[in-house]
């Protein structure tokens, strides 16, 4: 599911978009509905309905594709493509290593 295919099947509906905003982690967006229900959408093309009022989103929208069911997730990603880091190096370099002063009394203090 995509944001434009969820715009053209609430088109189809008396619901009206109230908000669209970014998920937090910038995996998904997020359709806040007039009728007090959000569909997330995630960029790997799941889709998520909830709220209260729900009945008739579900009905249009199955028509089209089945939502997400998040209880029968097995922690899959579906066409989430692996990170360029990742398939370039699996393992990645280590950050240099900090080089702390050695103690003692500091020189500025000296007199």
């Amino acid at each position: 599911m995509t944001i434009q295919q969820a715009e053209s099947i609430l088109l189809t509906t008396e619901i009206k978009i109230a908000l669209t905003h970014r998920f937090a982690f910038d995996t998904g967006t997020i359709l806040r509905l007039d009728n007090y229900a959000m569909i997330n959408i995630f960029d790997d093309g799941r889709y998520y309905i909830q709220g209260e009022d729900t009945e008739e989103l579900i009905a249009a929208f199955s028509q089209i594709e089945e939502p997400w069911d998040p209880d029968s997730w097995t922690g899959e990603m579906p066409n989430h493509p692996a990170s360029a880091a990742a398939q370039d190096n699996p393992r990645l370099p280590l950050a240099p290593p900090t080089i702390f002063p050695k103690p003692g009394p500091s020189k500025r203090f000296e007199f």
